[in-house]
């Protein structure tokens, strides 16, 4: 016999590792971040990080021709205004990012009383902030799974429904990033000064591809398939599956997506205004393939997409006329913000945050927990 799987609005017994109902134990939820220290510290990420690196040191040393003298003068020029103004607008996409992520959980219900346990969005963006910065230093992107955790937390509801509000937005987010792909395409292709990698174009479509497949697979079988599962995972994956589906209503749609395109154009306007700091004329419809590139770089499941990015970055802007040494500072700068400063200010956050809560659940912090 099938056991009945969990609805939104109910909490199901929490267990190492996933989300604390209430009445559970604070001790749940010390699991989850021990869990996320030891993954930082873990063979794979280590793995991961020394591969990454070693491509990048092979980029530097074997593909790329530049002068270190040329790089540290482009780096040490850059305009500090102008560089604070594209930190700035990074961190006002996490603004947009929380409100959209909102706007799904509440679609999806999560929590129960037609989403009004759904958390703000000026805490959605934080905790979406805390979750780029497990992405940035552990490997597989446990950021994902952690913003699931802990919206499933704060607003009572079942991890795997949380969880699933994550997936729609990562679907939401490649379309976008789709859309706004093919306009940089079109735009590079009018002004007919560079060529168009066809690589880019073809992965982001992929993306998207494989991504709408699931959704439909999850629409018409999952029910079905889930069957053949057994009870508990079953249930967890029933769960999941509606978190995902019921994120997505027709009317809804539009202005999710539209918040979802505004987040990206301020990551852009982000790669832009580093450019105009350092002094690097480059065209608008180059910075944003650039920037989109970027993006989709950081899905590849090393700490932060290190290595992949840096390298596969530069090689884009090589492709596209820039200098080498150009190149490698632009996107030296640029992942100072679009990675280090999420390290720097995600982790105090994260510190921050856990210290909070578990002062106020009367849980030792899990720095001191071992």
């Amino acid at each position: 016999m099938t056991r009945t799987p969990q609805q939104h609005g109910q909490t199901p017994e929490p267990e190492p590792g996933t989300a604390p109902g209430p009445g559970a134990t604070p001790d749940a939820g010390v699991l989850n971040v021990a869990a996320l220290r030891r993954r930082v510290l873990s063979l794979p990420t280590l793995i991961a990080a020394v591969l990454g690196a070693a491509l990048l040191g092979f980029a530097l040393w074997r593909i790329f021709d530049f002068e270190w003298a040329e790089v540290w003068d482009n780096i040490s020029g850059v305009h500090p205004g102008k560089y604070l103004l594209a930190l700035g607008l990074y961190y006002l996409s996490f603004w947009f990012r929380g409100l959209r992520w909102r706007r799904l959980a509440r679609t999806a219900n999560i929590g129960g009383s037609d989403g009004k346990n759904v958390p703000g969005t000026l805490t959605l963006s934080g905790i979406i902030l805390m979750g780029w910065f497990a992405n940035s230093v552990a490997f597989m992107r446990l950021g994902d799974a952690y913003r699931g955790w802990v919206l499933s937390r704060e607003s009572g509801s079942d991890f795997p429904s949380s969880l699933g509000t994550v997936l729609a937005e990562r679907v939401q987010d490649m379309v976008a990033v789709l859309m706004l792909v093919l306009i940089a395409a079109i735009w590079i292709t009018f002004e007919g000064d560079s060529k168009v990698p066809g690589w880019v174009v073809f992965a982001a479509f992929v993306l998207v591809a494989v991504l709408i497949l699931g959704l439909l697979v999850m629409r018409f079988a999952g029910e079905r398939l889930s069957r053949r599962l057994p009870d508990r995972i079953e249930s967890a994956y029933v769960n999941f599956q509606r978190g995902t589906l019921d994120s997505f209503s027709g009317r809804a749609i539009p202005p999710q997506l539209a918040l979802g395109v505004v987040g990206w154009l301020l990551e852009i306007a982000r790669f832009y205004f580093v450019a105009d700091a350092m002094g690097i004329e480059i065209s608008f419809g180059i910075v944003m393939f650039a920037a989109l590139a970027n993006a989709m770089l950081t899905t590849i499941p090393t700490p932060g997409g290190f290595g992949f990015v840096e390298g596969g970055l530069t090689g884009l802007l090589i492709l596209f006329g820039l200098s080498d040494s150009d190149s490698i500072s632009l996107v030296a700068v640029d992942r100072t913000i679009s990675w280090l400063s999420v390290v720097l200010f995600g982790g105090i956050l994260f510190a921050v945050w856990h210290a909070v809560k578990a002062k106020n659940s009367g849980t030792p912090s899990p720095a001191t927990s071992d």
